[in-house]
């Protein structure tokens, strides 16, 4: 099977929405935006001194500094939609990244070049304020007028190149522009003082395969002919995946999937419907040739298996969850579709993405519990559930089986406690076995340590009706299991629950298959009161049965 889009992340373990929608909704305290390119050797250390390895998709936060090893090289897009390439040898340093309040206010993006170089094009931090950015260096402070800029370290100087827009270096020796209303394009700033030029220096030629251009998702307002952007090479042009906005060459990738190269070509989109190029239009009725007064190339949805309004109702949910599908626990992002059905997102074994969704109605079961919705697709040979498992492709998986299905809001990062210790517990569930029976009662309970993010004491007992008493084929219908887990990721507490089951059975004598099994969830929003997860038990017999809890936070003296 063909895949073109990737995570770098495993199912089980992590949420979708961690993958598009919820790193921007769920770590907002704290993060500054995410890696969407890596080769080679790239990390992270964070203000205590730890250190980690950074794969694409990861995310990065304030105070963490990002460093690249030799023959290696990582891509950035921040929190604003800025686009950073950080070059081989290089040290960067994020210090402040956030954006700004429903008042306008309190934006501001400060970072450090401690060596190496870079080249961004900038978002929408400083673009209104341009207090509000500020890169410093060894040499001097750089500050933006809207722009697209390299900057590099050589040898004690501060080697600038502007491509668009315009770049003030502030040193000791005193401010000197480039750019836009500048004499100067290109300048080095060092102990002998200020240098400036009119073509690139030699030192740029070396690092350009890294330029960002390359892998741009963003469109700008610039027009080419106001700017110094170079003209595209030869490997940018022959680049499939690449769709290029009339107006500024700047390249575009479909945003925010972060395609590879070998998906979303120019041709693929324009016979999907999903690339319109309006710079023609015979319709046209003020005679200049145009649709909307511009030339863009606009496009509407960057997966064919999605309408542009399910990308943008996609885009803007800050709903996550997980189903139960052919004896799987699949982690999802989710959004609703014209209807009112979920439509589920997801990331498969080969790091491909997946849609799910049913064209008939939900058996959706009422929880009144902190906003979590639930239900089973009833899908069947006549109304099967549809997969389409296939990126950019409209071929159809069905699925003749129920599906099980849960949503929710996640908590937010800054809103899990750092300290104490509570319990969850609760006997609301959903579920069937692999009998087609359906779940008579659930209950369970864990302490979860929020100073560490340790499940312990973790007991799941779940209780299915034997539509036929004399068939003991299955074993029994009662299965009980214990668990341990974390919401500890990375170093940080989320909102993700992964869970791992050490011993249980199922009926009398069938042992729980612990490392088939499964168990996920997420903490609930707005304070992590509620917690909601999806479970498949497995015994060593090939037997299972899954289902979906909800349980909320319990005072000490309370018990499930």
């Amino acid at each position: 099977m063909h895949r073109t889009m990737r995570s770098a992340w495993p199912l089980p373990a992590i949420l979708i929405l961690m993958l598009m929608l919820w790193q921007a909704s769920a770590h907002a305290a704290e993060l500054a935006g995410h890696i969407i390119m890596v080769k080679g050797d790239v990390s992270a250390e964070t203000a205590d001194g730890s250190r980690r390895t950074l794969k694409r998709r990861d995310e990065i936060y304030i105070n963490d500094t990002i460093s690249t090893g030799s023959d290696s090289r990582v891509q950035i897009r921040f929190i604003d939609n800025a686009l950073l390439a950080l070059q081989a040898d290089s040290k960067l340093s994020i210090h402040a990244y956030q954006q700004a309040d429903a008042d306008g206010k309190g934006e501001q993006a400060l970072m450090e070049l401690v060596e190496g170089g870079f080249r961004t094009l900038t978002g929408t931090i400083g673009k209104g304020n341009k207090e509000a950015y500020r890169v410093d260096t060894p040499v001097a402070s750089i500050g933006i007028r809207g722009t697209m800029y390299t900057t590099l370290l050589a040898q004690g100087k501060l080697i600038a190149g502007v491509w668009k827009g315009g770049i003030t270096l502030s040193s000791s020796q005193g401010r000197f522009d480039l750019g836009q209303d500048a004499d100067f394009s290109f300048g080095e700033l060092g102990v002998s003082g200020f240098q400036g030029m009119l073509n690139a220096p030699k030192e740029f030629a070396a690092n350009e395969t890294s330029a960002i251009a390359s892998e741009d998702a963003i469109a700008r307002e610039d027009t080419h002919q106001d700017s110094n952007l170079p003209p595209p090479d030869q490997a940018d042009t022959a680049t499939p995946g690449i769709v290029r906005d009339s107006r500024t060459d700047e390249r575009k990738i479909p945003n925010p999937l972060d395609q590879d190269p070998d998906s979303g070509s120019e041709d693929t989109l324009r016979e999907s419907g999903n690339l319109v190029d309006n710079r023609i239009n015979p319709d046209d009725n003020n005679g200049d040739g145009n649709h909307t007064g511009n030339n863009d190339t606009i496009i509407t949805s960057p997966d064919i298996r999605l309408s542009p309004e399910e990308f943008t109702a996609f885009m803007t949910s800050t709903r996550v969850g997980s189903m139960i599908v052919n004896d799987q626990v699949v982690a999802v992002s989710a959004f609703k579709d014209e209807r009112g059905e979920p439509v589920f997102v997801s990331v498969d074994n080969n790091n491909g993405i997946d849609i799910t969704r049913y064209n008939g109605l939900s058996d959706k079961r009422p929880t009144g519990i902190a906003g979590i919705e639930w239900g089973i697709w009833n899908g069947s040979t006549e109304a099967p559930v549809i997969q389409l498992l296939e990126d950019d492709s409209l071929t159809i998986t069905a699925v003749q089986s129920p599906v099980l299905w849960v949503i929710a809001s996640p908590v937010r990062e800054g809103n899990i406690p750092t300290s104490g210790t509570v319990s969850f517990a609760g006997n609301e569930a959903i579920g069937r076995d692999s009998q087609g029976n359906n779940l008579l009662s659930a209950s369970g309970s864990f302490d979860l340590n929020f100073s560490d993010g340790i499940i312990n004491n973790g007991f799941l007992n779940a209780e299915y009706a034997d539509s036929n008493i004399s068939n003991q084929s299955i074993g029994g219908n009662v299965w009980s299991a214990d668990f341990t887990g974390t919401i500890n990721r990375n170093g940080r507490n989320s909102a993700l629950a992964e869970m791992q089951f050490n011993y249980g059975y199922h009926g009398e004598g069938a042992e729980l298959n612990t490392s088939a099994s499964q168990f996920n969830g997420v903490l609930v929003a707005p304070d992590a009161g509620a917690f909601t997860g999806s479970f498949q038990l497995i015994d060593m017999n090939g037997d299972s049965a899954g289902g979906i809890v909800i349980w909320t936070q319990q005072r000490a003296s309370e018990t499930p």
